[in-house]
């Protein structure tokens, strides 16, 4: 099959799944087009496959230069420009980008479009009916979980979407209960979880008991992520005596207010921030910790969490999506409730003071992520998918 898999910036550190699967896909023998509006160049976390290579095309769409000025745009595409000819200034911009963005994707060869994130299927509902080829959308997480509770347009919008393409691809049970009340034809929705690369996110390196227990969390300084219920967790077990160490890894905005409550708590000589890092170096900082904390208010998978689990951490999150669907509460892992800074502690005491419960819990999750979240087995269902959406196999 001709795919092609529509995203904001390629490849990102952020959002590996996406360069994985687009990877799994070519691998497998299907012509796989990336279309994003930029591609970063040069990040070592991704030289082990050559995006340029015969099965993977990644493409470019930049209207910043397409649209700055009449004469550009008519050297950048002369026919687009003659199709928007108006002398109204505004009418002229609106039909450019409208003709641009129908032109820009008919000289992409593809049997199925997806758009990763249904944000950004939103964003091309004014030319979804000229696309070709069978349409496809992902809801993730944000735009479902958080723009949908306080944005009446955009729940318009969704509905619209998803009446104009042929699949709805759902992360986790729980983002397809969040969005069924805006599909009329449940039928199009189907669930497909996160995935990793098990081999990869393997270790071999035996545990040690530390003293000092070393707590590890990833991703964006936010909102979402909910680092503060964390520090307050923390600050209990720092009164009561336990030793530990949490590393945060990730940027964002919030960076200097959790500065303020680390040292406001007098956590400052227990936490240390760390800018983002590539696969390799997550991967590394996995192998020397001890326990895995996630603090989010919502999530649909977190591909962070299956990767810790896969390297044998015990991880400890808050009720928060599809988490549920991974953790099984004491087996593999430990759920807190939500907003609860005491649960949350009350979950990673024993996992502090007991080192051979680290190991069980650990050695349980690698086996759960093993068993169900693969990427051989995510990448077979996508195909199992696309090819339903046509009458013959491809």
């Amino acid at each position: 099959m001709r795919i092609c898999l529509v995203v904001n910036n390629f490849p990102s550190v952020n959002e590996t799944y996406i360069y994985n699967k687009a990877v799994s896909l070519a691998l497998k023998g299907h012509r796989v087009h990336i279309v994003c509006h930029k591609k970063n160049i040069g990040r070592d976390s991704f030289s082990k496959y050559d995006l340029e290579s015969s099965k993977i095309k990644v493409h470019v769409l930049s209207l910043s230069k397409t649209v700055r000025s009449v004469a550009s745009s008519f050297f950048e595409s002369p026919v687009v420009f003659f199709q928007s000819m108006s002398f109204d200034k505004k009418t002229f911009r609106k039909l450019f980008i409208h003709n641009y963005y129908i032109h820009f994707f008919g000289k992409i060869k593809y049997d199925v479009i997806h758009f990763e994130f249904s944000g950004l299927g939103i964003s091309f509902l004014p030319i979804i009916d000229d696309l070709k080829g069978k349409k496809v959308v992902s809801c993730r997480g944000t735009s479902e979980k958080v723009k949908l509770q306080i944005d009446n347009k955009r729940k318009e919008l969704l509905s619209i979407l998803f009446r104009k393409v042929d699949l709805i691809h759902c992360v986790s049970e729980d983002m397809k209960k969040s969005i069924t009340p805006f599909c009329k034809d449940t039928e199009k929705i189907f669930v497909n979880t996160s995935a990793i690369d098990i081999g990869f996110f393997n270790s071999n390196k035996p545990k040690t008991n530390n003293k000092v227990v070393k707590i590890i969390s990833v991703g964006p300084l936010s909102y979402q992520k909910n680092y503060l219920t964390g520090f307050l967790a923390l600050k209990i077990l720092a009164d009561k005596g336990f030793q530990f160490h949490w590393q945060i890894v990730g940027e964002g905005s919030q960076l200097e207010e959790l500065q303020f409550h680390a040292f406001n708590l007098s956590l400052q000589g227990h936490v240390s921030f760390i800018n983002k890092r590539n696969k390799d170096e997550i991967k590394a900082l996995l192998e020397e910790s001890d326990i895995f904390l996630l603090t989010s208010v919502f999530e649909g998978i977190p591909n962070i969490l299956l990767e810790a689990m896969s390297m044998q951490l015990p991880a400890v999150s808050t009720r928060c999506g599809g988490v549920e669907e991974v953790i099984d509460h004491a087996v593999n892992g430990f759920i807190a409730e939500l907003y609860d800074p005491a649960n949350v502690a009350e979950q990673l005491a024993p996992l502090m003071k007991n080192f051979d419960l680290r190991n069980e819990i650990g050695i349980a999750a690698r086996k759960k992520v093993e068993s169900s979240f693969v990427l051989e087995d995510q990448t077979k269902a996508f195909e199992k998918k696309y090819r339903s959406l046509f009458s013959v196999a491809q």
